[in-house]
């Protein structure tokens, strides 16, 4: 823990890739996926429908996924084959893409059944690569969480009862095909056991976060397992043991009580650093301010102290959308408004000067509330 703390004291922009995408307004990032080799690709979700590649090292554009139709709401690599790419999108589509091959061309396509008529907005494939699931927007009062047999590309029921609203998030447990936990804009986080062959035996833990939820994930434990933990759309941050259902930590009011900087919203946790094994109740969360600037906060819930680990400038001119932790090489990837993809590495590094470019200037003029779903785009 303590190596880790200093990892992100130390962390320093390394790396900036702008594409400029030749309009007269930039592209948001959306969402960042991280593939699982020795040379990584790195998946940006634009909100002009497509899906950019590019090294993580240099941050080198590659190729260009291109084929929704509409809004791709998320991304993911596969876990076990990690040449494959999934993306679902408000297209009412689930489309694999292999990056061996080619990017205008999916090698599988994924649909709701005809009765379901709503678009995507979530996705997450398991451990092994054998199940996906998506959670969809509420149409006529319904909304699901749909999956699929990957090897047979065949869908294999849905769950229906759980989320009263649009399911914005869903997220398997680390190494498990059987333990998935989901987020609404109902307020509510679910963790479901999938072996169980009901939706009401499949639902463990229902937890009420009271405000929708934008973000899901699991953190805790040695292999950050034990709990899962949620970022709302008011900005708030909760924690639950995920076997008991247990509040470990929740973490609200931040403008009001945090006066080392602007802190307009909470992009994500480090999942090592929340809700860990010797105390439950702290949490490392990054946070950002409608200008760009970043900041690592430590935070602990039970006497409200909220301290500044790090402060991550030079990098965006806009709202942050999405990031990417990796803690076997403790880098951290972001991805804004401004079009931009930054990595920051811990020191000593050599520090890279901000780069000018069209959609940097045109980032700083970008200052934007969060809409209330995180996969718009924000309206002028």
């Amino acid at each position: 823990e303590t190596s880790l703390i200093k990892s992100l004291q130390n962390l320093l922009l390394t790396d900036k890739s702008t594409i400029d995408t030749n309009k007269s307004e930039g592209d948001y990032i959306l969402d960042l996926a991280v593939q699982n080799s020795s040379d990584p690709l790195i998946a940006a979700v634009y909100s002009d429908f497509t899906i950019r590649l590019m090294s993580k090292n240099g941050l080198k554009h590659s190729s260009t996924i291109s084929g929704h139709k509409d809004t791709v709401t998320k991304v993911q690599f596969g876990q076990s084959d990690v040449h494959m790419v999934y993306s679902c999108s408000k297209d009412k589509t689930i489309r694999c893409w292999d990056t061996r091959t080619s990017t205008t061309k999916e090698v599988k396509l994924f649909q709701a059944p005809p009765a379901v008529t709503s678009e995507f907005l979530s996705l997450d494939v398991s451990h092994s690569d054998l199940l996906l699931c998506a959670g969809t927007e509420m149409v006529d009062n319904d909304s699901y969480l749909l999956f699929w047999d990957n090897r047979q590309n065949s869908l294999l029921g849905c769950y229906s009862e759980c989320h009263q609203d649009d399911v914005t998030q869903v997220c398997f447990q680390p190494g498990s095909d059987r333990n998935l936990a989901s987020g609404s804009a109902d307020g509510l986080v679910c963790i479901f056991d999938l072996a169980e062959t009901s939706e009401d035996d499949a639902l463990q833990i229902t937890a009420n976060a009271e405000s929708d939820v934008s973000r899901v994930g699991w953190c805790g434990g040695q292999n950050g397992t034990d709990c899962v933990y949620c970022v709302t759309s008011d900005n708030s941050f909760r924690v639950w043991d995920a076997q008991e259902g247990d509040n470990c930590c929740t973490v609200s009011n931040l403008s009001e009580v945090y006066e080392g900087g602007a802190v307009d919203y909470i992009v994500d946790c480090i999942p090592e650093l929340t809700a860990c094994s010797n105390n439950r109740s702290t949490a490392v969360l990054l946070t950002g301010s409608y200008s760009g600037h970043l900041r690592l906060l430590s935070c602990t819930d039970q006497d409200n102290v909220k301290c500044t680990l790090s402060s991550l400038d030079a990098g965006h001119t806009a709202t942050v959308r999405c990031s990417h932790w990796d803690s076997k090489t403790q880098t951290l990837l972001t991805g804004g408004e401004d079009s931009q993809v930054c990595l920051w590495s811990p020191g000593p590094l050599t520090q890279i000067s901000n780069k000018s470019s069209k959609a940097e200037s045109r980032g700083k003029m970008i200052v934007t509330e969060h809409s209330r779903k995180p996969y718009n785009k924000t309206k002028k």
